[in-house]
């Protein structure tokens, strides 16, 4: 008896270690998930061809253990994204910097004009420039920047008449996507009207403004096709935006190392490219679209070329200061390296 009672007490007691084990074991299989809020719908290309293969590659490249989630509703709005990563209110989001003018100067180096043609170069290179120089400044604290990138050039497009000369440009109302295209507009003699686009595509249906500086691909995506008439083409975009996908903080720790080095592996430059990518598809798109309804697109001269930058000088000597102001010695370099990287061949999309 004293033999049995001994190997049944030695069973129950494997069985009770056992428990927490098994406890612990699943525990550890559960997948940690981010929850995404998104303001991009699921139906357009930029979530459909842009974002959902990367949520696909970071599951596969972290073989499951890490997950991204998109919320059913968007947390806050497209100007609070940072604030909602940053204080948890959802654990990923993608921030738009030009959303929040002031907020992210150094980022706003991306949306000065004439960086570059070819979004598959610019993107890239803009997230190798922004972690090589700017990182140390930490203007996103209480969050991990997965990628930071710049997407298509903006150009102007208008109702009645094209831009042959700088002249040209002198009183029309023309929407502008943020602060910096606002300050272009000015300098230029253009009057900005900052809205957002569902509101400038109103005022041009009724005639209240005469044309919108905008990607090529938001005259499909914005519906604009049957609104606008001529488009001038700026060498180097005439405005850019940067967008910011990141993750809060205290979240990204929590993940394992090896499984934040994987999700690096696919984020950082290699998502930005399949970004740049992505949006060059959509404006090849739009182009189409604009050739059936035959748009006049033309490339802006040499001289209105010239005489654009001419104007808008002043405007990259105060982003320079503004950059010394967060402590950048030679924020100049920074843009210098960000043009000349982004004038590089393009390369394929991973």
């Amino acid at each position: 008896m004293r033999i049995i009672s001994s190997v049944l007490g030695l069973v129950l007691a494997a069985g009770a270690a056992a428990v927490p084990f098994t406890a612990a074991a699943q525990a550890a299989a559960q997948p940690i998930v981010l929850k995404y809020s998104s303001y991009h719908p699921q139906t357009i290309w930029f979530t459909s061809k842009g974002i959902n293969p990367w949520i696909a590659e970071v599951e596969k490249a972290t073989q499951g253990r890490v997950k991204i989630e998109t919320l059913p509703k968007t947390v806050g709005t497209p100007a609070s994204a940072f604030e909602v990563s940053r204080d948890g209110l959802a654990d990923m989001s993608i921030v738009i910097a030009g959303y929040t003018p002031g907020r992210f100067p150094l980022a706003e180096m991306g949306e000065l004009p004439f960086a570059g043609d070819d979004a598959s170069s610019m993107s890239p290179a803009f997230d190798r420039t922004y972690r090589k120089h700017f990182a140390k400044a930490e203007e996103f604290k209480g969050v991990e920047v997965l990628s930071i990138f710049t997407i298509s050039p903006g150009h102007i497009f208008t109702t009645k008449r094209q831009i042959k000369t700088f002249d040209d440009l002198k009183g029309l109302k023309l929407r502008s996507p943020g602060a910096t295209s606002t300050r272009s507009l000015t300098l230029m003699g253009a009057v900005p009207i900052l809205k957002s686009f569902t509101e400038a595509h109103e005022m041009l249906s009724t005639g209240a403004i005469d044309g919108s500086l905008m990607l090529k691909e938001t005259v499909k995506s914005g519906n604009a096709v049957d609104l606008l008439k001529y488009g001038t083409l700026v060498p180097g975009g005439v405005f850019n935006a940067v967008l910011a996908v990141v993750v809060n903080a205290d979240k990204w720790k929590a993940i394992p190392e090896a499984d934040r080095n994987a999700i690096m592996a696919v984020s950082g430059e290699a998502l930005a490219r399949h970004m740049g990518v992505a949006y060059g598809e959509a404006d090849k798109e739009a182009v189409g679209l604009m050739t059936q309804a035959k748009y006049v697109v033309e490339p802006a001269s040499p001289a209105l070329l010239a005489d654009m930058k001419k104007a808008l000088a002043p405007q990259e000597a105060e982003w320079v200061e503004r950059a010394k102001k967060k402590g950048i010695a030679d924020p100049m370099a920074a843009l210098t390296e960000f043009r000349q990287e982004s004038a590089k061949p393009k390369v394929a999309a991973r």
